[in-house]
C-alpha cells in the first residue's frame, strides 16, 4: 500500500542532487510510496518544479534546500534545515565525472568530485544514520556505477570514487542489515542523464542508454533484499565477468571503451 514505506523506514526522504536525471526520479517514485521529500541541490528553479509535480500527483509534502553539497559546511547547513523532522530514507545521489587524460583534466575539477562523490555521502549518512539506528528503521542508497567494477583509464578518478561508494555501501550493509536499516550500493550503466553531457561523453554507438526512471525503479524494488545492485543484463555480465579476467586486461578494454566514448583520446 501507499503509505507502507512511511511505516517501514520514516516520513521524509532526502534526495541529493534532486533537480535532474536520476535524483528527480527518486524524488518521484518516493512520493508515490507515499514519502515527503527534501529536495537537496543547487537548482531551486528545477527543484521547485518537481516540488509542485510530486505534491500536486502524489499528496505529499516537499522541502527545497538549495545547496552546493561541495562547500564546507554543506552537511550542516542541511542538518539544521531538517531540524528534528523524521529522516527515513537517504539517497546519496549528487556526483559527477570527467572523462578525458588525468593530467589534463582541471585539478580542482577532480579534487571536488571526490569530495562530492565520496566525502559528502559519509558526511550525510554520518549525520542521518545515527537516528535511524535508535528507531531501529531506516534506508540508504548509495550512487555507484559500473565503472566501480574495475580501474578505468580516462575516467580514472570517477571509477575510483564510485569503487569508494559501492564498498561503503556493501559494508554498511553488513554492519547494519540486522538493525532494521536496509543499504544499498546502485550501480546504473550508461543512463540518459544530465551527467554524460556535464563528463563530456560522446556516445554514436552501441545500445540506448538506460531509461532513467527504469534504474530508480529497481533500487526501490531490491531496496532491503541486496547489498548491491547493477543495472541491465549486460551489465551484470560485464561486471561479474571482470571477476575472471586478469585486471590489467579488464582496464586495456574499459579504456578502449572509453576511447569510444569520446574520440580523440
Amino acid at each position: 500500500m501507499k503509505n507502507d514505506w512511511k511505516k517501514r523506514y520514516g516520513d521524509w526522504a532526502i534526495v541529493t542532487g534532486a533537480s535532474s536525471g536520476l535524483g528527480a526520479d527518486f524524488v518521484r517514485q518516493l512520493a508515490r510510496k507515499g514519502m515527503n521529500i527534501i529536495l537537496v541541490a543547487r537548482r531551486v528553479d528545477m527543484m521547485n518544479a518537481i516540488a509542485e509535480e510530486v505534491e500536486n500527483e502524489c499528496n505529499v509534502k516537499t522541502q527545497l534546500i538549495g545547496q552546493d553539497l561541495i562547500e564546507s559546511d554543506a552537511v550542516d547547513n542541511i542538518r539544521k534545515e531538517v531540524g528534528d523532522k523524521e529522516i527515513g530514507v537517504l539517497i546519496n545521489n549528487a556526483g559527477y565525472g570527467a572523462l578525458g587524460k588525468f593530467h589534463e583534466n582541471d585539478y580542482d575539477y577532480q579534487v571536488e568530485m571526490v569530495t562530492l562523490n565520496c566525502v559528502v555521502p559519509v558526511a550525510l549518512t554520518h549525520a542521518f544514520i545515527e537516528p535511524m539506528v535508535k528507531r531501529g528503521k531506516g534506508a540508504v542508497i548509495f550512487l555507484a556505477s559500473t565503472a566501480a567494477y574495475q580501474g578505468v583509464p580516462f575516467f580514472s578518478v570517477y571509477a575510483a570514487t564510485k569503487s569508494f561508494n559501492l564498498f561503503l555501501a556493501e559494508g554498511l550493509w553488513g554492519e547494519y542489515r540486522k538493525q532494521g536499516i536496509d543499504i544499498m550500493g546502485l550501480s546504473p550503466g550508461y543512463t540518459a542523464t544530465e551527467f554524460q553531457s556535464h563528463a563530456h561523453i560522446k556516445r554514436n554507438k552501441g545500445p540506448a542508454p538506460a531509461k532513467s526512471e527504469d534504474v530508480v525503479e529497481l533500487a526501490i524494488r531490491k531496496l532491503g533484499k541486496r547489498p548491491s545492485v547493477i543495472h541491465g543484463i549486460i551489465n551484470n555480465i560485464g561486471a561479474f565477468s571482470s571477476r575472471f579476467v586478469p585486471r590489467g586486461t579488464s582496464a586495456k578494454l574499459s579504456g578502449a571503451i572509453m576511447k569510444m566514448m569520446r574520440p580523440g583520446l
